[in-house]
């Protein structure tokens, strides 16, 4: 071997070796599931408990280990600086999303340098944790992708890794579906107290063969299937000869598991996204499969598809329908109060009908209230028999009963309260009068103000997705206060109404803090900014117009297009998910990642094509 081969050999290896901190960040970050004990730093708030310890189990170190992993990738970087000729060169095609990028970057650092709670933003918070500094690492990870992938075979060595990940998590959770769930032995407690000082016992509130596998939650896997099934499947169908059979033959074995994972998890988001990426497969294919195979053959296939949904139809029936439910047929709205307001004219009673009523506290007298109607009329109660509690004789309001309350508060002083039932519904609130203003004691043992809640939409639909209905309403209305500025990284959870006692209760979501929108699109909005959320749909926008354009109609020939092919639809397949799932550090750094390889994989492919 020749000094000039010694030489590109070595050259090849260190190409290799700088893609490690990528296959870590796609393949080992999204399996890590150890705990760590925290300070959630939100007992301040009232409509939280009084305890300042939490415990992560499968958010915290994913984190913290991107961010060790971006490090490392700009240790590489610093390093090949004066060595630019093992970089791929930067072209003009990719300054468009690294404009965008930065953009997104730039405002979110503004958004949470002008947070209010700028700890949670710069570092992250309560059961989310992905804050600036795990932004900054996907920024990293797209970036560096972007400066040392530029051959086929680096594209393959990713691929490979995402491969022998999306095994490891297809093996645990379609082993969660069976019922043998990691976690719940020995060896999974063993693994989640590994980052622990002391020995910690952990129980689970999914029921067996509900599949979460190490993301946290059901919705996440769904999320992280539409990224990885359609890179698995492609590279299933790629000839023996491009790709070592025996990864062919492990992601053909992987795609069946993240199927059955996919369907464990219940995740409808998931159904959709991927249901969404076969569509988008078929609509760019169809020109090729006519031209290439023929009409007969199309059919045939079509026909062996249609008998394989079918049986998968019924073999998993009661997860499919499930999952339909929950858009077309959720949970009848059943609450009868719609709001407690605290008002001049008394503690005002609103229904879901739209009609009210006002409670007259006396204070430092909690044997006396009376009860009027809107126009200000009295209006007669009745003395329930063996109770205290009496009822409003008025049609109308025939769902409360009021029952006379002393609230004593932190043990020091008592003051005139009423306690709101609606025994029909089993919901209740303790409301009482101080230097006339109506308070809540809520079921944290806390007191707190009652002020107007705003929403919008929903009405009558608030159990639509899975109760996304009631935190959309909430939601929406929040969305005009950040046109420029969000409210910070990981900050949803202080600017979500969780003080919104009446309507938390009547969703079942009493005592739990809403934490996420379910919808990562309100959800880069409202902590980023509008203008983020808009230079991040440029990128994806971008991306996908130039995959189109260059896979339409296109006779997919080598690796590198079948895989550039598939990321486009995984890319796709996961936006479709953004709609009702929320960016996580469980799955994004996956997003993240393959995003930028789709990029470096279509000017590889545009580069063959030339």
């Amino acid at each position: 071997m020749t000094n000039k081969d010694n030489i590109q050999k070595k050259e090849g290896n260190y190409k290799l070796i700088r893609l490690i901190p990528v296959m870590l960040a796609l393949a080992f970050v999204p399996l890590i599931a150890t705990v760590k004990r925290y300070d959630n730093g939100l007992t301040g708030f009232s409509w939280f408990s009084n305890a300042s310890g939490s415990v992560d189990i499968f958010l915290y170190w994913k984190g913290q280990a991107l961010i060790l992993l971006a490090f490392l990738m700009m240790a590489f970087l610093l390093l090949s600086c004066t060595e630019w000729e093992w970089m791929p060169q930067w072209r003009a095609i990719r300054k468009p999303p690294v404009i965008c990028l930065l953009i997104y970057f730039v405002l979110a650092t503004l958004s949470a340098l002008f947070s209010e709670h700028r700890n949670f933003a710069l570092t992250g918070s309560y059961e989310q944790w992905e804050g600036l500094n795990v932004i900054l690492a996907y920024v990293m990870l797209f970036l560096y992708i972007s400066f040392v992938l530029g051959e086929e075979k680096q594209v393959r060595f990713l691929i490979y890794a995402l491969i022998a990940g999306s095994f490891i998590m297809g093996l645990i959770g379609t082993f969660q579906y069976m019922g043998m769930d990691l976690f719940r032995g020995d060896f999974g407690q063993v693994l989640m107290n590994l980052m622990s000082d002391t020995k910690m016992k952990f129980s689970f509130n999914f029921a067996d063969g509900w599949v979460y596998a190490t993301l946290y939650n059901p919705n996440y896997v769904g999320s992280y299937a539409a990224l990885v099934l359609p890179v698995l499947i492609a590279v299933s169908l790629i000839e023996w000869k491009r790709i070592p059979p025996v990864w062919t033959l492990m992601a053909m074995v992987d795609s069946c598991l993240m199927v059955v994972t996919l369907i464990g998890s219940q995740s409808l988001t998931g159904c959709i996204g991927v249901i969404a990426g076969g569509l988008l497969f078929l609509v760019v294919r169809v020109p090729v499969f006519f031209r290439k195979i023929g009409m007969k053959k199309i059919l045939l296939v079509l026909g062996v598809a249609v008998v394989l949904i079918a049986g998968a139809a019924i073999a998993f029936r009661s997860q499919i329908q499930y999952g339909v439910n929950k858009i077309f047929h959720p949970t009848k709205d059943t609450y009868v109060t719609k709001s407690l307001l605290s008002t001049k004219e008394g503690l005002k009673v609103t229904t879901v009908q739209d009609e009210s009523f006002y409670v007259q506290l006396t204070e430092g007298d909690s044997g006396t209230f009376t009860v009027t109607d809107e126009n200000g009329e009295a209006l007669t109660t009745v003395q329930e028999e063996e109770s205290e509690g009496c009822t409003i004789d008025d049609s109308r309001f025939s769902g409360f009963v009021l029952y006379p309350k002393t609230v004593t508060v932190s043990n020091e002083r008592a003051y005139s309260g009423v306690r709101i039932v609606n025994p029909t519904v089993s919901r209740e609130w303790t409301v009482f009068l101080s230097d006339g203003t109506y308070k809540i004691f809520n079921s944290l043992g806390k007191v707190d103000s009652l002020r107007e809640i705003p929403a919008w939409g929903f009405e009558g639909a608030m159990h639509f997705a899975s109760k996304r209905g009631y935190l959309w309403s909430r939601t929406i209305p929040l969305l005009k206060k950040y046109l420029f500025l969000g409210s910070g990284p990981d900050n949803f959870t202080t600017i979500f109404p969780n003080d919104d006692y009446v309507g938390k209760m009547n969703m079942d979501y009493d005592g739990v803090t809403v934490t996420k929108p379910h919808n990562m699109y309100f959800q880069i909005w409202t902590q980023t900014g509008l203008l983020s959320l808009i230079a991040v749909l440029c990128l994806v926008v971008w991306y996908l117009v130039k995959s189109l354009r260059l896979y339409w109609g296109r006779t997919l020939a080598g690796t590198t297009e079948h895989i550039g092919f598939a990321l486009m639809i995984s890319i796709f397949g996961y936006m479709v998910t953004g709609l009702a799932n929320d960016s996580t550090v469980a799955v994004a750094p996956v997003f993240w990642g393959l995003l930028a390889v789709g990029i470096a994989v279509n000017e590889i492919v545009e580069g063959q094509k030339v």
